[in-house]
């Protein structure tokens, strides 16, 4: 013991004790580091789990960030749509084969709803001639009317995505609620090629199905190709409203013999078939029944609607005013949707006419 502790010790006492706790915290501060973390720490930990989570994401396959999803190479169809228009004017996009329809019936009287196809034609060996039965649809609007494998005529509508015409027939490949691919020619619907004897005939023509579709269709959508495409052809593949297909083709009507008010004009009709016969004879004809079913002054109201008012006869109702006047009215029986209401009046030769 050194002369300075021993004096220390003699007058303070024995001091190892307190010696050992001075050294014991020194020591503690000299290794152990300050427990404080700045925001630097905090955020610099932050971003390397971010950039974890970044990495694990991308790597794993998850459906919701499928590399499958999001934007891509869009569908131009100008040069498809110039071909098909180019085909129809040339009148090479369709090769009607009319014996086709022979095994439908050949109906002698015919419904409200259904009305005869200005196109005549001859089936072999019959020297009738015959039209194909149309059949408008009840609740179109409201029900899914149509079914894959149905042939249908449309009105001609070159605004949609590839156009389609009223001188060709169509077949209803897909109804509302399929979800309709076609990519490259190549056609899915649900997820399956679609498997018919009109597919079959596209691949033994030569057919490419033109489009680009990646679509669930809405509860007025139908998807439809020609039913009756010329050999080796561009054909659209088009995704059609309702309210643009004329109906379905549910029989024929042979001249002398099928009862129709089509066929030949009279002045004793009911004000509903004088009706029709003028939005037919608008449509179809030679709008020779405007001079016949117009008053003086009276011009036809809601004309720009002519197509949709022909198909939606299900949904009007004829109250008789009196013995010389009636009321055509449209009912849809949807909240929100406009009725659209008509006039028509008996004049001194018997005939029903519009008014005022």
């Amino acid at each position: 013991m050194d002369p300075f502790k021993k004096q220390l010790e003699d007058m303070m006492g024995d001091t190892n004790l307190q010696e050992s706790r001075i050294k014991q915290r020194v020591k503690n501060d000299l290794t152990t580091p300050k427990t404080k973390r700045s925001w630097h720490v905090q955020v610099v930990t932050a971003a390397v789990a971010a950039v974890a989570v970044f990495l694990f994401m991308t790597a794993a396959p998850f459906t919701q960030n499928s590399a499958n999803e999001g934007r891509g190479v869009p569908y131009d169809p100008l040069d498809d749509l110039a071909q098909i228009a180019t085909l129809q004017k040339s009148k090479q996009l369709s090769t009607i084969n009319y014996d086709a329809f022979a095994q439908l019936p050949v109906l002698e009287e015919l419904t409200d709803l259904q009305y005869i196809d200005k196109d005549s034609f001859s089936i072999a060996g019959k020297e009738e001639l015959y039209h194909t039965v149309i059949e408008r649809q009840s609740n179109l609007f409201d029900e899914v009317v149509y079914k894959a494998g149905d042939i249908v005529r449309t009105m001609t509508n070159t605004s949609s995505h590839l156009p389609i015409y009223e001188n060709a027939y169509y077949e209803v490949i897909a109804v509302p609620g399929d979800r309709v691919v076609l990519q490259n020619g190549k056609l899915t619907v649900n997820g399956k090629p679609v498997q018919s004897e009109l597919m079959a005939l596209y691949e033994e023509n030569g057919n490419t199905i033109a489009g680009g579709y990646d679509q669930l269709l809405n509860a007025r959508e139908y998807f439809l190709v020609n039913h009756f495409p010329a050999e080796n052809t561009l054909q659209a593949g088009t995704i059609t409203a309702v309210h643009k297909i004329y109906g379905e083709v549910v029989g024929l009507a042979q001249q002398n013999k099928t009862d129709s008010i089509y066929f030949e004009l009279s002045n004793d009709y009911t004000p509903d078939q004088y009706f029709d016969l003028y939005l037919y004879d608008q449509i179809f004809g030679e709008g020779t029944m405007s001079e016949r079913l117009s008053a003086q002054d009276s011009a036809f109201p809601h004309a720009n609607r002519l197509g949709e008012l022909f198909l939606e006869a299900s949904y009007r109702s004829v109250t008789y005013l009196s013995d010389t006047e009636v009321e055509i009215r449209y009912q849809y029986g949807r909240e929100g949707v406009g009725e659209y209401v008509f006039k028509m009046y008996k004049d001194q030769t018997g005939v029903w006419q519009w008014g005022l």
